[in-house]
């Protein structure tokens, strides 16, 4: 008989049973996995890289300017009664030379200050390279070129590979002048005429 209240009283047993066997989650069980946090780089390896970036800027290589710098340069010689014009000019990045580059360069002389009817020529043009190891004529020009007014003479020089380790070209130019004494004498003097071009050149990490 209490064994017929007990079930009597525990109506629905076998609901009850279904619920608690069940493999299923009860509402309110499910989690949602949360995204994990990106990484964020600390203060200390942000400083370590800016530091990093600060050394490499300051590891590159410092250079004087050059009169090349701009694309040409123009020089003048007086001698005695007249003045010799020397124009220099290069379509290379001076910026850039270094000791291992080629360099090329265009050299145009005129005369100034001087009439018409003395008749001046070139007899000799010449460009001497000294790298401060190793000096060598690298250009001569023998003849007899007409530069009286109005006349020019042009010409372009090559330069060749400097020592390694140089950090400056100097180039000494001459130029050998005959000038007539009086007009149509066809008697001649000569003036010479020297000029320097200084080339500095880059050395570590330079570029061509």
């Amino acid at each position: 008989m209490a064994a017929a209240v007990l079930c009597g009283s525990l109506t629905g047993c076998g609901n009850i049973k279904e619920l608690t066997s069940s493999s299923k989650p009860l509402i309110g069980s499910e989690k949602t996995a949360s995204p994990s946090p990106s990484p964020t780089p600390s203060p200390s390896a942000s400083a370590s890289a800016a530091t990093t970036g600060e050394a490499v800027v300051a590891k590159l290589p410092e250079r004087p300017s050059g009169p090349l710098d701009t694309g040409s340069v123009v020089h003048r010689l007086k001698q005695g009664s007249f003045t010799v014009q020397l124009t220099y000019w290069t379509s290379d990045n001076a910026k850039l030379y270094t000791a291992a580059s080629v360099k090329t360069i265009n050299v145009a002389a005129h005369i100034e200050d001087a009439d018409s009817t003395h008749r001046v020529t070139i007899s000799t043009f010449q460009v001497t390279q000294d790298d401060g190891t190793n000096r060598a004529v690298v250009s001569t020009d023998n003849g007899k070129f007409d530069v009286t007014p109005p006349y020019p003479y042009n010409t372009v020089v090559t330069l060749p590979a400097a020592t390694t380790g140089a950090t400056r070209l100097t180039l000494t130019i001459r130029l050998d002048l005959l000038v007539e004494t009086a007009p149509k004498s066809n008697s001649f003097y000569r003036s010479t005429a020297l000029d320097t071009l200084s080339l500095p050149l880059l050395t570590i990490g330079a570029s061509r």
